[in-house]
């Protein structure tokens, strides 16, 4: 279990952390940036993987090179598509990267974890992997699947394209909802959503009230806040 763990770990590490808004055009319009991510995808789940079983190190290279195949298909494909289809063409590439880490994990018959100690039997901890897991999911994941989602299903006048738009603001309120719920202080949800919608009016340069405005799609915000509710009750309840 622990490895499959490390392995979604990895693929939310190098897949979304460690790619930025640079090397994401980069790999879109060249061979060299599909390389790039590919290595760093796959130096990350090499690193990952010695942190439970340093002899597993053949199936984390095969997924990284994988993942990075993948990759090369995808943004070959994505110069012919229709970009109406972009929502299904995201989905279809993360269910290939997550199906070849199962299989892969499955077929190997990989150890739970060797006995590590110290800071590396730490870091392998099923739980302590869990809500690593969980609260990467709600930033650069979370971020790109719901304005796919958003534009993919409400159409583009319903959210900006990745590169517009407050990015950070809702990671934060998302990892702030998760630590409510899993703390158990359910009552403060709507309190964190609250401050970003607070708006100041004023009559004739003279502050006299605040308004509450939605910041963006409500669709947007309500799956955002129920997705940050649901990691955080997941975790809980582990």
């Amino acid at each position: 279990m622990a490895m499959i763990y490390m392995m979604l770990l990895a693929h939310l590490l190098g897949d979304y952390l460690f790619q930025s808004s640079f090397i994401a055009r980069w790999k879109a319009r060249s061979l060299a940036g599909v390389l790039v991510h590919g290595a760093i995808v796959t130096s990350t789940t090499l690193v990952c993987a010695g942190l439970v079983t340093p002899s597993w190190w053949p199936y984390a290279l095969l997924i990284g090179l994988v993942h990075t195949v993948i990759d090369l298909v995808r943004a070959r494909l994505l110069r012919t598509i229709n970009p109406a289809r972009e929502l299904t063409w995201y989905l279809l590439d993360q269910l290939a990267h997550l199906s070849v880490i199962a299989l892969v994990v499955v077929l190997s018959s990989a150890p739970s974890r060797t006995a590590l100690v110290g800071v590396t039997g730490i870091l392998a901890d099923p739980w302590l992997l869990a809500c690593g897991i969980g609260y990467l999911l709600l930033l650069n994941p979370a971020w790109v699947f719901l304005r796919f989602l958003v534009r993919g299903l409400w159409g583009a006048e319903a959210a900006p394209y990745l590169g517009q738009g407050d990015k950070y603001g809702p990671m934060v309120e998302r990892v702030l909802i998760a630590s409510c719920v899993l703390a158990g202080y359910f009552h403060m949800v709507p309190l964190v959503l609250l401050p970003r919608r607070l708006v100041s009016f004023r009559v004739q340069g003279v502050g006299v009230g605040m308004l509450v405005r939605p910041t963006g799609h409500w669709a947007e915000t309500l799956m955002s806040a129920l997705l940050a509710m649901t990691v955080g009750l997941v975790l809980r309840l582990m």
